[in-house]
């Protein structure tokens, strides 16, 4: 595992869209970035199943009139692209010198980080997703577009038949690294990193060069 320093009920049909983002972008971005915050300051302190369009408006400092055509679905969908677009920050603190599969890690490594103050308010989002296939399927279309934002950050094909292809496995690994991290204590990244470079490295060993993985030589003659 590379070393690195840290950063600092089950739910009926109507719940559902709660969770189930489309993933529009019609709303203007501040729109967006108010939305997020008020979505994270509400699930902090209640229910999220209970939420209302009225209470994130409120929360958001928004008229009422303005989150026309928004949806609660669609303020958790603004949650996760604050996140996505954390790991972009700050990229000349990446190493060059990483391979593929240390550089993913990172990147990876900093969404987790970004999402950690707000432990309490994802976990509330995300009460009741596991038992849901329908939400589960839009919990990984998530993944996914994260997946592609760092295959991009990266410097690996991530459009095409070969990018999806490697989006839609990056993904899954994005997915079981975030249900490794809803089990970690608070501040404690350990399983999360654990199985999140368990699974680079897995796919690196089956998959190789067509993933965006090196030849096990090309990088300083060893891994």
């Amino acid at each position: 595992m590379p070393a690195r320093r840290r950063r600092s009920k089950n739910l009926t049909p109507a719940s559902r869209t709660r969770f189930i983002a489309p993933m529009s972008t019609h709303l203007d971005p501040t729109l967006r970035r108010d939305l997020a915050r008020a979505a994270l300051s509400l699930a902090a302190f209640q229910s999220w199943r209970e939420a209302t369009l009225a209470q994130l408006a409120d929360a958001a400092g928004r008229p009422l009139p303005e989150l026309y055509g928004a949806t609660l679905s669609e303020a958790v969908d603004c949650v996760e692209e604050a996140f996505d677009r954390a790991i972009a920050e700050n990229m000349d603190a990446l190493d060059p010198t990483q391979s593929v599969r240390d550089r993913l890690f990172e990147l990876i490594m900093r969404r987790f980080e970004a999402m950690e103050p707000y432990r309490a308010a994802v976990l509330s989002m995300e009460q009741g997703m596991d038992r849901d296939p329908t939400l589960l399927a839009a919990a990984h279309q998530r993944h996914v577009r994260c997946a592609r934002w760092v295959l991009a950050l990266a410097g690996l094909e991530a459009d095409g038949m070969t990018g999806q292809a490697r989006a839609q496995g990056l993904g899954v690994i994005i997915g079981q690294a975030r249900a490794a991290w809803r089990g970690d204590d608070a501040g404690d990244f350990a399983k999360t990193m654990a199985s999140l470079d368990k699974n680079l490295r897995r796919a690196e060993e089956m998959f190789g060069r067509w993933a965006g993985f090196e030849k096990k030589e090309a990088v300083g003659g060893s891994e």
